[in-house]
């Protein structure tokens, strides 16, 4: 068997939770290394901090796969006080280890980082909180063309690449109407005569179009057209990827309604709860469960009949939480996102043969809880 390399660990990754899905402004997927280096040893953390790298120098791995992405902005220099949550990124590059960062495609996958907070309380449905909408997937074309024509029209869009929905080729809609037009003098319409309006049966088409094939579309349209001046309109498309079941935050509706109190002792089976604080009323009972992992902001939670489980939020947040009758439990950054370690580590074992997986010993809470 060939030995495994770093791209096929980002290959079953991005297969698990695909990198196209994550947030715009983050910055994920392959962010040092080789694709093609081999990989024998690969250690996961959710930071890469300076004991996590050491850990990683010192055991020989060599692939870090992280949730947070350690390079997120532009840096200048790679040195020991680069921007970075490590001064030993130069080391780390110096000895080759790769570097795959998930962060918010993780958190959008289902089956991801949120997904696993709500396995605790086993819901009967799921959802994202926020599907996850992708601007500029491609257009829809809409012609105006004479009813005779339709046909053919239909064919030479269709191989110049529109009207592919899926598997299915040639897709489009069609509706009967009339079109009206007078040319002036200059003109030498196809159909009637110049300077008297005209009324036409034609066929509106709607195809489909991706961004990649618009012009080649567009010129197979001016080409097999009739009239000297096509009528046609080009609609942007925003696409609702993974069927709308792929998105940020994670709702899952409970069997039946259930206590505050009783959730969070399921919860405490998957997720550190020694620094928990909840904001709200627990003893009261709720239709379902909000995981919201990390710092994901309270402008989302306005459902009171939904608990909300989350990493952190602000005093202020708090307080608005209370105005609008949300309870709402906050783990801790590092206690909510936790448990998703279990999860690469899975899926990078299973995808890869005969390469070492570990969690880092070395990631931990950066802050600890004060005992008097």
């Amino acid at each position: 068997m060939p030995p495994m390399t770093v791209r096929d660990v980002y290959a079953a990754l991005d297969r698990f939770a695909p990198f196209a899905h994550a947030a715009e402004w983050d910055n994920v997927g392959l962010l040092a290394g080789r694709p093609t280096a081999c990989v024998r040893r690969v250690l996961i953390a959710l930071d890469l901090t300076d004991a996590v790298a050491v850990e990683a120098l010192r055991t020989r791995s060599d692939l870090l796969v992280v949730y947070h992405p350690p390079i997120f902005k532009g840096i200048r220099s790679i040195t020991a006080g680069a921007e970075a949550p490590t001064s030993r990124l130069p080391e780390l590059l110096g000895a080759g280890t790769a570097i795959i960062a998930l962060h918010t495609a993780l958190d959008a996958a289902a089956g991801g980082t949120n997904d696993i907070l709500l396995d605790a309380v086993q819901p009967a449905e799921r959802f994202p909180l926020e599907p996850l909408v992708q601007e500029r997937a491609g257009y829809k074309l809409v012609v105006f063309v004479p009813a005779d024509c339709a046909g053919a029209m239909r064919a030479a869009l269709a191989a110049a690449g529109a009207g592919v929905i899926g598997h299915y080729t040639e897709c489009s809609f069609e509706l009967e109407g009339h079109g009206t037009f007078r040319g002036d003098e200059t003109t030498n319409p196809a159909v009637g005569r110049r300077g008297r309006l005209e009324r036409v049966p034609e066929t509106r088409l709607e195809l489909v179009v991706p961004a990649e094939r618009l012009g080649p579309v567009v010129r197979a349209l001016y080409a097999t057209h009739p009239y000297e001046e096509p009528a046609f309109d080009l609609y942007p498309l925003h696409a609702v990827a993974g069927r709308a079941a792929v998105g940020l935050g994670r709702v899952g509706l409970l069997r039946r309604p259930e206590a505050g109190t009783s959730l969070l002792r399921r919860l405490g089976r998957v997720a550190d709860l020694s620094n928990a604080a909840v904001v709200g009323e627990l003893r009261r009972r709720f239709r379902g469960v909000l995981a919201a992992a990390g710092a994901f902001g309270v402008r989302a939670f306005r459902d009171p009949e939904v608990l909300v489980v989350t990493g952190e939020f602000k005093h202020h947040d708090a307080l608005e939480l209370l105005k609008r009758g949300v309870t709402a439990v906050q783990l801790g950054h590092f206690a909510s996102e936790a448990p998703v370690r279990a999860r690469i580590r899975a899926v990078v074992a299973r995808a890869v043969r005969g390469v070492r997986v570990a969690i880092a010993r070395a990631d931990r809470p950066p802050l600890r809880a004060v005992r008097g």
